[in-house]
């Protein structure tokens, strides 16, 4: 198989640019002028590359950085929100002296704790819920989905004693809880505790600026990993593998790390509590490189456009007379002999130019002479097809005349003379090989008149002639001797009544004719013997005017690529078709003198 491939690869090398001195002119060139300029493109992508990608991740870093930066100072400002709710001198008294006033101060301090839950609650849209827990009467008081609740049994242990803000992370609710311990002023006693739960959702306006690309994905991830929050819906799913986790939680001064082809930058936050990670795919990060090569192709394909239209020009002025020497060689082996062939050069390609428009010329002379002593035959041969009328053509017509003489007034022998006579004068009335195609038809109908009579109702003929075709030209003696045969092999056997179809008719720029019959027919090997003798170039000694005869005259005055078709099957029909180009009598020299 291999040395097949190798063989063919070979044969095509070869003939299309080993053996072209043109393809080889132009290859060499090409090669001298795309190799350099191809090295340069792949070194030059390969550094644009590296560029843009250290380009993208400097400016993530910076966009993580910054973002880090908003983040914690929003994350800082909820922090300063509820301590500034600790600095009132009423907080305090209202969670611990609730059981020694009266019912009116009781109404009047839940009514104040009320309004500072609700000042925290809608201190900022994000915010979820307010908690204030009074250790002293396990009491706790909640503002959450602008509801106020108030739990007289609540049991909470005192947990986290820490005077700074108490950070904590909520992943079902995708939030966090901020909370600040209250102590009393006279004694630092924890009485209490005041508590804030805030929605991850403030980080949307954040993650839209740090985000640049509908394909990348920001994430809030505890320190285990675990996906808290994603601040902008992404329609790809991103799965933090246990890889990824151990990675983010490694010490290390680069923020950023790549896997599986994506780009991973990320900030830890609030005491590395929280991570801000952002996912970045390849095709994303090197965006930009590939703006640059596709660019580089682009110019690439234009130098590749230039250099192959600088190396035809130079090429064929080097190859020039050489390639149109070869040129209309081609064009003398399509019987092509009036090409001109330039014989003013005095050097190696002059003599070769001279040398063989000699040998056209002496083609030529050969050539036209044969053509004319084939013409001459055919001519001959014609002549003498002319002067002979068929014997038992006539014994049959001359026996059905003696018959009508016998049964028939004179009108009917008159008319049947006079079709004969028609016959006999345009037959023997030389005006050339080439007729009008209404006198062959007028010919065709005193044919048709006799055999009409000879055979009466035992035969019915069918003839449409389009009007189109009266005017095409057709050589003498077309219709007749085809139709003859119908009469003669078709119809004298058969017992049943014979139908004789004639359509001749313009398709397109040519003229078709369809005769068939519906007589005895063909076995399948007679068809091809008869189809065999009309294709080959055997000259057949029967001197009747037969199919091959016409076929021959068709294809010397058309072409051979018209002539005659021969469809048959035996006791059902026989169908012969003929075309040849329309050609009107008024183009008839000029046809002919193109053709010779």
């Amino acid at each position: 198989m291999n040395m097949h491939i190798r063989s063919r690869f070979k044969h095509y090398f070869n003939k299309y640019i080993v053996e072209s001195m043109q393809r080889k002119l132009m290859g060499t060139l090409l090669l001298v002028m795309m190799v350099p300029l191809l090295i340069f493109m792949l070194i030059s992508t390969h550094i644009s590359r590296g560029a843009v990608e250290s380009s993208e991740i400097s400016s993530n870093l910076s966009r993580m950085e910054l973002s880090n930066s908003y983040i914690e100072e929003q994350l800082n400002w909820y922090n300063d929100f509820l301590f500034s709710a600790l600095v009132d001198d009423k907080l305090v008294p209202s969670i611990t002296t609730m059981d020694n006033i009266s019912a009116t101060n009781v109404f009047n301090t839940q009514s104040y704790i009320k309004d500072k839950l609700f000042g925290l609650y809608n201190g900022d849209e994000d915010i979820l819920s307010v908690k204030l827990v009074s250790y002293g009467d396990r009491r706790f008081y909640k503002v959450e989905n602008k509801d106020f609740y108030i739990e007289n049994e609540y049991d909470e242990a005192k947990n986290n004693e820490a005077k700074a803000a108490i950070f904590k992370v909520d992943p079902e609710t995708n939030s966090f809880t901020l909370a600040r311990n209250i102590y009393r002023f006279e004694d630092q006693k924890l009485v209490g505790k005041l508590e804030m739960q805030v929605s991850f959702s403030f980080m949307e306006h954040i993650a839209e600026k740090l985000q640049s690309n509908e394909q990348e994905s920001i994430l809030l991830l505890d320190n285990h990993g675990n996906q808290l929050y994603t601040p902008i819906e992404n329609d790809q799913s991103i799965k933090i593998s246990e890889d990824i986790s151990t990675k983010l939680n490694t010490p290390k001064g680069t923020k950023y790390f790549t896997k599986d082809k994506d780009y991973y930058f990320f900030q830890e936050l609030m005491n590395e509590q929280i991570i801000l990670l952002k996912v970045v795919p390849e095709e994303v990060m090197m965006v930009g490189a590939v703006y640059i090569g596709q660019t580089g192709i682009a110019i690439l394909l234009i130098s590749i456009f230039l250099t192959i239209i600088l190396s035809i020009i130079v090429s064929n002025q080097v190859a020039k007379p050489i390639v149109a020497l070869s040129r209309k060689m081609e064009h003398v082996e399509e019987n092509n002999f009036s090409v001109e062939i330039d014989t003013s050069r005095s050097d190696e390609i002059g003599h070769l130019n001279r040398k063989y428009k000699e040998m056209i010329n002496r083609i030529k002379e050969l050539i036209e002479k044969d053509y004319k002593r084939e013409m001459e035959n055919r001519d001959a041969q014609f002549l003498a097809l002319q002067s002979q009328i068929n014997p038992h053509f006539l014994f049959n017509t001359l026996q059905v005349i003696s018959g009508m003489a016998l049964k028939r007034n004179a009108k009917d022998i008159y008319a049947m003379t006079q079709k004969l006579a028609f016959m006999f004068r345009y037959i023997t009335n030389k005006r050339g090989d080439l007729v009008y195609m209404k006198e062959e038809v007028n010919h065709l109908n005193n044919y048709l008149y006799i055999q009409k009579v000879r055979f009466g109702d035992n035969i019915s003929i069918h003839l449409f002639v389009d009007e189109a075709v009266n005017e095409a030209i057709i050589p003498l003696l077309t219709l007749q001797p085809i139709i003859e045969n119908s009469f003669k092999h078709g119809f004298e056997s058969q017992i049943e009544k014979g139908h004789l179809k004639i359509d001749i008719q313009k398709v397109f720029d040519e003229v078709e004719i369809i005769i068939e019959d519906n007589g005895v027919g063909m076995p399948i090997q007679v068809l091809e013997k008869l189809r065999g003798k009309i294709s080959s170039n055997i000259e057949s000694q029967n001197r009747s005017i037969g199919l091959k005869n016409v076929d021959s005259r068709i294809k010397l005055y058309f072409g051979r690529e018209y002539g005659i078709e021969i469809f048959s099957k035996e006791s059902e029909y026989t169908k012969i078709i003929l075309r040849m180009p329309y050609q009107k009598g008024s183009e008839l020299n000029e046809y002919f003198i193109n053709r010779r």
